[in-house]
């Protein structure tokens, strides 16, 4: 049984999440179109490699600052709910289908409590995400730790399973399209890419990384 680490956005959605939770809080008037266009301009460094990931991860925070967990869950459910229909497809599937005798586990740089919705709906148990920080019962607007980009992926996976008192010694496949997920594509036995930026489609033909296709 093998271990496997899928990103999300993109690679096992075919969409974006945080994207859709922006475009989702809009439609219930708790964000501006101002913040969707700082919104925009962070995607823009985000496909660069080049951006800020505790300032990008604190932007996303701001709406729901003082916003107890109740009122997220309520809202993160069915928006949760709404994205998965809309962004899972046959790759999606497949890969699920692919990997079912394995051990799945999420990592994304998406807020965690989306994560969490996400993949219980998905059928995946283990996840890890960007962790907003909680004081009282409600979000303060800050995050807690270190965002869950690059290298912190590595680092909460190899954490994870020396928890578990496991040595790496199972193969591990993982799955991207951003080059922002490079240490974690080089941490596996079986780096596969999915639709992959032009900064990791570079480094994938250079290493003859496999490169998986979405079939619209």
């Amino acid at each position: 049984m093998a271990l496997v680490l899928f990103d999300l956005d993109h690679t096992l959605l075919s969409g974006d999440s945080e994207e859709a939770w922006v475009n989702y809080l809009r439609k219930k008037d708790l964000i501006d179109n101002k913040f969707l266009e700082k919104k925009r301009e962070y995607d823009a460094s985000y496909r660069k490699g080049k951006f800020d990931v505790v300032s990008y991860s604190t932007f996303l925070l701001g709406p729901i600052e003082c916003k107890t967990l109740e009122e997220i869950e309520i809202l993160a459910k069915p928006f949760a709910e709404e994205l998965v229909k809309k962004y899972s497809d046959s790759l999606t599937r497949k890969l699920i289908d692919l990997h079912r005798l394995d051990t799945c586990l999420i990592t994304s740089g998406s807020l965690s409590f989306l994560v969490k919705e996400i993949s219980n709906l998905l059928g995946i148990k283990q996840f890890f995400g960007t962790e907003a920080e909680v004081k009282e019962g409600k979000y303060t607007g800050s995050i807690k730790g270190v965002p869950n980009f690059s290298e912190e992926k590595v680092r909460r996976v190899r954490e994870w399973i020396s928890l578990r008192n496991q040595s790496i010694s199972k193969e591990i496949f993982s799955y991207s399209d951003s080059i922002l997920d490079l240490p974690m594509l080089e941490f596996a036995d079986h780096p596969i890419l999915v639709e992959p930026d032009e900064n990791l489609s570079t480094i994938g033909e250079e290493r003859k990384w496999k490169k998986l296709k979405r079939v619209n």
